[in-house]
């Protein structure tokens, strides 16, 4: 990058002119009262006090992972409140992140900031937060969709009372702060209209763009409403223009907010949650595009605006038939259309005479949906053309015959209530298609409950059509896990591969070859539990890495700690390899930069009962565009944690109001005279980007100046929102930005 004289001139002049930028600080927060009910906001209050939309700010905590890498996590949005009598929130279900970050006005003109307990946006149970204004400011937006659910008054599932919503964060930085997130939390669509009502649809998610479209699927299932949906439904909500004054309620006569809401496609077929194509997707429509499948195997996709078509021309030459729910990649691929298509579906497929699940159908998809260019995917059925190329672990040897194996996590509830979808894919920048998805070793992938012998299988395919297959993740043989057969996790932790010893090589900086620990059979955490999976299905950033929840057992200095945790596989794009790095497990302590409080994380849920759980991970959770400023050389470099744009995730955390150190949930057993606090929430996890770093390297010098006066400079006096000189944000290149930045680097200039 240039470097010029000038630039340098320039930096006692600016230095002398800096003056202080104030910070804001928000949710995470705390309710001014100890213990239960907690600050969860009212799904249903109207009103005055409406809490239909919050407006925050969140500031994101750093947290290195087992590679001594720095990533940001935060609770982006919590649960509703539980309308139950001993819980502090609904349960989280579903959820999904726009696939693209895009340059938009701040949607609102203010946000509430904070810096420490007891304050947040429920006016009830917060102390009131101060505010900063975004007025004139640009930011670059995502958005996250969720799926809530609770029991209800009666404190039963299954019940015509249980509570179900559609809840919509929107979320922008500035450029100079992409680890501070101006957020709006939205209750889009709800399926009752006050908390003592009775329900009138069920609700799954499907799909979120960065304008905060929501696309969702809804039927009457379980309700006893005489207003109850009587077919099955895709909707649509435009989460920022709700009217904060109502209720989003859906029922058979239609919604309580018409004007930001629609039905997109009503049937008597079942259908599964929809995913969208973005109304701000360069080469599409200027409006957002319906897309699903339905249980008759056929592609539904929204050929003009508010009318959809089916077509079983996705599939090729007719053959097979879709599972699970779809996944859509707005980056076209060479092999599926091209350059005549915004993107690629992509779906399992039922194989040999559609009784086994053994394929992944790939299409291109046109602007207006219409799918082109039909590919599919079959597992091998030789050992020899699928395996771990890292730890030389075939699953046609440990589990044979491999023609046996299928894909799954796409049974049970995940059709209607979400996620989306089962496989993952990304488009790399040297053509090549990745796609990703779980494989099931010792049973049907349809069955139910599922297995627990596991593995990620990864194809990556040319632009000419061609596949080839590796393993990224795998929890062992068939003698168990628990023989050390099962994928290893590595880290920065030493020769003995256990941290907080200091023996030798841990936090120097390499990663060692001692695994720090290991994929674990769900059995092994759960005990005498018999079902699965104990891996989720992935999610890709743009890079190709994968990120994932699973069962695992983890080195520690009072030994071997079972329990669940959120991985990246980092590949190795040489051989198509994957080596596991743990980024977060239960147990572990974040400290909020907005409460001031630590909170810990007690649960990460990638299966229920007897199959996946809808509130796991899945395809898409993940944003996959590159934080701006970001070199795009790292895609060449996949272990850099800035190839990941955003992951969203459920969790659920409990703050440690009296700074105890003891974390006691006052819902769980044993736990009532707690003061601590415990919500459901989505997490997001960004790479760092630290105050100050222009370029992002991680470091905090000359060369940050020195690159933004090159961008600055000869834009001086223009008018560029979003463009690297804009610091500050508010679309005008001036003096004030180069003051901005000063703000930023000089105080941790050399860190």
């Amino acid at each position: 990058m240039k470097r010029t004289s000038t630039a340098l001139g320039l930096l006692s002049s600016a230095t002398a002119l800096a003056i202080s930028a104030g910070t804001a600080l928000a949710q995470d927060s705390t309710s001014n009262t100890a213990g239960l009910p907690g600050d969860a906001i009212d799904a249903y209050r109207v009103g005055a006090t409406s809490e239909q939309f919050n407006d925050f700010v969140l500031d994101l905590s750093p947290r290195a992972s087992s590679w001594g890498r720095s990533f940001a996590f935060g609770p982006l949005a919590k649960a509703s409140r539980a309308n139950t009598g001993g819980y502090f929130s609904h349960i989280v279900g579903a959820q999904s992140a726009s696939a693209r970050l895009s340059l938009l006005p701040m949607p609102r003109p203010a946000y509430g900031v904070w810096s420490g307990p007891m304050f947040g946006v429920n006016s009830q149970t917060n102390n009131t937060p101060g505010t900063i204004s975004t007025t004139g400011l640009y930011g670059r937006r995502f958005a996250v969709g969720f799926m809530e659910f609770g029991w209800g008054n009666d404190g039963a599932f299954g019940t015509g009372d249980d509570e179900n919503n559609i809840v919509a964060a929107v979320a922008s930085f500035i450029h100079s702060r992409p680890n501070r997130l101006y957020v709006s939390r939205i209750n889009a669509l709800s399926n009752k209209l006050t908390a003592a009502g009775t329900m009138t649809a069920s609700l799954g998610l499907g799909g979120i763009d960065e304008a905060g479209v929501v696309h969702a699927y809804a039927d009457g299932y379980a309700s006893t409403a005489a207003t109850r949906l009587l077919q099955r439904n895709i909707v649509r909500v435009n989460s920022l223009s709700r009217n904060p004054a109502s209720v989003n309620r859906l029922q058979e006569s239609g919604f309580n907010d018409a004007a930001a809401s629609a039905n997109v496609r009503v049937s008597t077929t079942t259908m599964t949650v929809p995913t969208i194509i973005s109304s701000l997707l360069p080469g599409g429509l200027a409006r957002p595009v319906v897309l699903a499948l339905d249980f008759a195997s056929d592609y539904i996709h929204e050929a003009t605006a508010g009318t959809t078509t089916t077509t079983k021309s996705y599939l090729t030459g007719g053959a097979g038939s879709a599972r699970g729910t779809l996944s859509f990649t707005p980056s076209p691929f060479q092999a599926t259309g091209g350059a005549s298509t915004v993107g690629v579906g992509a779906s399992l497929l039922r194989t040999d005479s559609n009784t086994r699940t053994r394929g992944i159908q790939l299409f291109g998809v046109q602007s207006n949906g219409a799918p082109t260019n039909p590919l599919q995917l079959i597992l091998p059925t030789v050992s020899a053309f699928l395996n771990d190329p890292s730890d030389g672990f075939a699953p046609g040897s440990a589990f044979p015959p491999l023609g046996t194996h299928e894909f799954t996590n796409y049974a049970s509830q995940v059709p209607f209530r979400g996620g989306s979808g089962q496989v993952a894919t990304v488009v790399l920048p040297n053509g090549d298609l990745l796609a990703a998805a779980l494989v099931s070793a010792t049973a049907t992938g349809g069955t139910v409950p599922q297995s627990q012998d596991n593995y990620l299988a990864v194809a990556r395919v040319t632009p000419a059509g061609a596949a080839s297959w590796t393993v990224a993740a795998h929890t062992g043989n068939a003698s168990g896990s628990a023989g050390t057969l099962s994928k290893a996790i590595l880290g920065d932790y030493g020769a003995d591969g256990i941290p907080g010893t200091n023996d030798p090589g841990e936090g120097d900086g390499i990663i060692d070859s001692t695994p720090i620990g290991r994929i674990a059979k769900a059995s092994e955490v759960f005990a005498n539990t018999t079902t699965g999976p104990s891996i989720s299905s992935p999610a890709f950033d743009r890079a190709g890495n994968l990120y994932f929840f699973a069962t695992v057992a983890i080195n520690s200095v009072s030994g071997t700690e079972y329990t669940t945790a959120l991985l990246r596989a980092n590949r190795n794009p040489a051989n198509n390899s994957y080596q596991l790095e743990l980024l977060l497990k239960l147990g572990d302590v974040i400290q909020g930069a907005n409460s001031s409080l630590n909170y810990q994380v007690q649960y990460l849920g990638l299966s229920d009962a007897d199959s996946t759980d809808s509130g796991s991970i899945f395809a898409s959770n993940s944003v996959r565009d590159l934080i701006p400023g970001v070199d795009p050389g790292v895609l060449t470099t996949p272990t850099n944690p800035n190839t990941l744009g955003a992951l969203a995730f459920r969790a659920r955390i409990v703050y440690d109001v009296n700074n105890d150190g003891l974390f006691i949930d006052p819902s769980g057993v044993g736990g009532a005279s707690s003061p601590d606090q415990a919500y459901n929430v989505v997490m997001l996890i960004m790479p760092r980007i630290r105050v100050g770093d222009a370029n992002r390297d991680g470091l905090i010098d000359l060369s940050d100046l020195l690159v933004f006066l090159d961008f600055w400079l000869p834009a001086l006096g223009s008018n560029n929102p979003g463009s690297f000189a804009d610091w500050n944000g508010d679309g005008v290149i001036d003096l004030a930005d180069l003051l901005a930045f000063l703000d930023d680097w000089l105080p941790n200039l050399g860190t």
